[in-house]
């Protein structure tokens, strides 16, 4: 089996279910734990298990060979390996992922689609489910095409392949709802999905650029007239997503909207520009602004640098601090955030609905947490925020705070389970100095109030804090019931990292 080196550990890349197999029997004979890897989009779990590589007690997984497609037109049914990416990947380590062998490319090819999609595309289908992701609409859900889930897991006679089947008749409790969705690799490999799908289409949409004040949604109250409250936006629309830049002398809201069309023979691609292309592409200004927002994020470090500590560079620290955020860092704004923009545009489903692929992990890498709050909170949850944020740049920070929403769902771990949800993505700049926990912790703070559910990709309180494994319980009311189905599925806890073990609170076998 071949092996490929990434960050300093080494994956096995299985070609099938039975090299699959073989690799969790071999974990549970020499103790390992298995470690999984799809497009590293989830940034802290895979830096964290990766740093471990050096104490040789994981065993690393990689199933980019195990990307096959299966389509049934006649039933629009698709069955796809767990390692195959939705779109390209275009930092795919083993430099297999194209976009002629993506799960979306080919769906589209056969006339077909899913019914909505995170704002990038580059996961692996595992990854995706594994985490619970989710794209920004209230009425359409990848949760809700999913039929059937097969795993590799370690029951108490070793690996083997379950497959569990959306029940018909429906039932909540079915194990297929604490499998399918957000089982954040601790129940086994997903080998592979099946998915119902619909007939393909286009979108058609709009992105402006506002002031608060000017915003065509009334952000922080009940709505009036022509002015939707951001709850009834975010509900009547089927595919949303803003970004807030709520610094003094900034106040500014971007909302991207769109909605499905169906296929005509006239139909004209007009791409969404998250940035301004240059020479007909986004990459001139995407560099750009991460060179100035990594400049932003370095001060005065880089200073200090240059002059030391001298009298001079502390007059100028003085003078800079003084004028960054009333003064500086709104100009820098402007630039990258140009109020009164109006940019319609339209695409076909799988370029259109994933709005952020233009913009490259690694030239303008953004780390975040992400909160999932039930929508009837809404008009409190962007109250607080405002009233927190007028308090001081500390806790605006220098760049946005994206907002999206997302449809109930019935799987028992998904953080929008049983309630439509509007999610908070508190945003860092990754070559910020400092550290992105730091930041983090007075969001968790402050929107516990709202019963809020992470993201399980994204950045997480610590198990033992006010927002750990207490307060998680306490907000999944399927919670026991998923541990017990984990420990079925995992008895000898092959797949529980110790990054799992301390956010879930999962005790070692005894």
């Amino acid at each position: 089996m071949d092996t490929l080196s990434i960050n300093s550990a080494t994956y096995y890349l299985p070609e099938s279910e039975a090299d699959v197999i073989t690799l969790v029997n071999q974990a549970k004979a020499q103790n390992k734990t298995i470690c999984l890897r799809g497009s590293a989009h989830s940034f802290p779990l895979i830096k964290t298990l990766e740093a471990e590589a050096a104490n040789n007690k994981n065993l690393y997984i990689l199933l980019a060979k195990m990307n096959t497609v299966h389509i049934d037109k006649h039933n629009a049914l698709v069955t796809v390996d767990g390692g195959c990416h939705l779109g390209v990947d275009p930092f795919d380590p083993a430099n297999i992922s194209t976009l002629e062998n993506s799960l979306l490319y080919q769906l589209d090819q056969a006339g077909l689609a899913v019914p909505d999609l995170g704002g990038i595309t580059h996961q692996t289908v595992a990854g995706f489910l594994s985490t619970g992701s989710s794209g920004g609409s209230t009425q359409f859900s990848f949760d809700d095409a999913l039929m059937s889930i097969s795993l590799v897991n370690c029951g108490v006679n070793g690996a083997e392949k379950v497959t569990f089947n959306r029940p018909v008749p429906d039932n909540p409790d079915d194990p297929f709802y604490g499998i399918g969705v957000a089982t954040i690799g601790l129940f086994g490999v997903i080998v592979s999905a099946t998915f119902k799908c619909v007939p393909r289409f286009n979108i058609v949409g709009t992105e402006t650029t506002t002031t608060e004040a000017a915003c065509p949604i009334d952000l922080f109250g009940n709505g009036s007239g022509d002015k939707p409250s951001l709850q009834t936006f975010l509900e009547k629309n089927q595919y949303v997503r803003l970004m807030w830049w709520p610094q003094r002398n900034v106040s500014k809201m971007v909302v991207w909207q769109a909605k499905q069309q169906a296929p005509t023979p006239d139909f004209k691609i007009i791409p969404y520009q998250e940035v301004p292309w240059v020479a007909g592409s986004p990459i001139p200004l995407t560099l750009a602004a991460d060179l100035v927002f990594s400049a932003i994020g370095t001060w005065p470090n880089w200073l200090l640098d240059a002059m030391g500590d001298t009298p001079k560079y502390r007059e100028i620290k003085e003078m800079a601090d003084l004028a960054f955020y009333p003064a500086i860092l709104p100009l820098i704004c402007k630039f990258f955030v140009q109020d009164g923009e109006n940019q319609p545009f339209q695409d076909v489903w799988y370029n259109g609905i994933p709005m952020d692929n233009q913009m490259s992990d690694r030239l303008m890498p953004v780390w975040f947490t992400e909160l999932w709050i039930p929508i009837e909170k809404t008009q409190e949850v962007m109250t607080t925020l405002l009233n927190f944020y007028s308090e001081g740049p500390k806790n605006t920070g220098a760049f946005s705070c994206e907002i999206y929403a997302t449809k109930s769902s019935p799987f028992w771990m998904s953080p929008s389970y049983q309630t439509n949800v509007i999610r908070i993505d508190v945003f860092w700049f990754a070559n910020n100095s400092g550290d992105p926990v730091e930041f983090y912790k007075p969001f968790w703070a402050l929107l516990q109030q709202y019963n809020f559910r992470p993201h399980w990709a994204k950045y997480l309180p610590a198990g033992d804090s006010p927002q750990g494994v207490n307060y998680l319980k306490s907000v999944y009311p399927k919670w026991n019931d998923w541990m017990a189905l984990r420990e079925q599925m995992d008895p000898g806890q092959v797949f529980v990292s110790d990054y799992w073990r301390g956010h879930l609170g999962i005790a070692p076998v005894q």
